[in-house]
């Protein structure tokens, strides 16, 4: 070393000057040893106040703590994912992938992250990037049901149906308890043309809720499979429910005013209709109904009375 020329001494010297001056003073990168530096502290505070303020709903609040949070430690993965769903929120989609993108390069084995990235990947209609990103996630981590759950969806928007209700079915049996997953995988029966497994499904899926307070999507797809199954006075019952069960629709008054002509009741069939078209005048399948039930009581006028 004392042999070694001045200039090439004065190299190293500033090629070490450069990389310091790259990285946050005391920010420690991921998977090295030695003390908690003051920047990672600080990040990790301020990360912990943003996610607080995205639990209150607080995104407006929650955007610029996590953003100082990456500033403050930019080798932080946490503060990178939790920046990403903030700027996912505000509609910064490709901010997002971005952020989420430096955190899987700085903690490459986080299947988690890989799981994230897929599902912004599939909702920026980007499928086969998602494909790729979900198996990598499953390989990381076979028994991760998100990383199987995310693969099913991407397949399942790609139409592949079959493929997707398999990974469906894997990920169930990794969390059994998991809601969505037994939703999407109802979703996938009925859109299979299985009405009677999407409506075993259903069934488990509203045993896991109290009496009375099942969802008014999980109402809604039973009273569809009830309607595809011909069991029209059933499908009548649970689009009911699901007209009163939160915010009502006009798809909800639709199905349920086409499951009450199904069972002789034209009249209520055309009270249901209206109710769709006073929530969206131009739902195309309530005007098609309402034509249907005007042609009906024309040639019927006891229809109408």
């Amino acid at each position: 070393m004392r042999n070694r020329p001045v200039s090439m001494r004065l190299g190293l010297g500033f090629i070490l000057a450069l990389h310091l001056a790259t990285v946050p003073a005391g920010c420690r990168l991921p998977g090295r040893q030695g003390p908690i530096s003051h920047a990672l502290v600080n990040s990790r505070q301020l990360s912990q106040q943003g996610v607080a303020a995205i639990e209150r709903g607080r995104w407006d609040q929650a955007e610029p703590l996590l953003a100082k949070a990456v500033e403050e430690c930019p080798f932080d993965p946490d503060a990178r994912r939790h920046y990403a769903e903030v700027l996912w929120r505000a509609g910064q989609g490709r901010e997002a992938v971005s952020q989420l993108e430096e955190a899987i390069r700085l903690s490459p084995d986080d299947a988690r992250l890989h799981v994230l990235l897929a599902e912004k990947q599939l909702a920026m209609g980007h499928a086969e990037l998602a494909r790729q990103t979900a198996n990598h996630a499953i390989d990381l981590e076979p028994t991760l049901a998100d990383a199987w759950a995310v693969r099913g969806r991407v397949l399942r928007a790609s139409g592949r149906l079959r493929q997707a209700l398999a990974d469906s079915h894997r990920a169930l049996g990794l969390a059994p308890a998991d809601q969505t997953i037994q939703f999407e995988i109802a979703e996938l029966h009925y859109e299979l043309n299985q009405p009677r497994r999407a409506l075993a499904a259903l069934q488990s899926l509203a045993d896991t809720y109290p009496s009375g307070e099942e969802p008014q999507h999980v109402l809604y797809l039973q009273g569809v499979a009830h309607s595809a199954l011909r069991r029209w006075d059933d499908a009548v019952e649970s689009l009911s429910e699901a007209s009163v069960r939160g915010r009502p629709s006009a798809e909800i008054f639709s199905e349920l005013a086409r499951a009450e002509l199904s069972a002789g009741r034209p009249r209520e069939a055309a009270a249901a209709v209206r109710e769709a078209l006073l929530l969206d005048p131009d739902h195309v399948p309530s005007h098609a109904l309402a034509e249907e039930l005007q042609l009906a009581s024309d040639s019927d006028p006891s229809l109408s009375r």
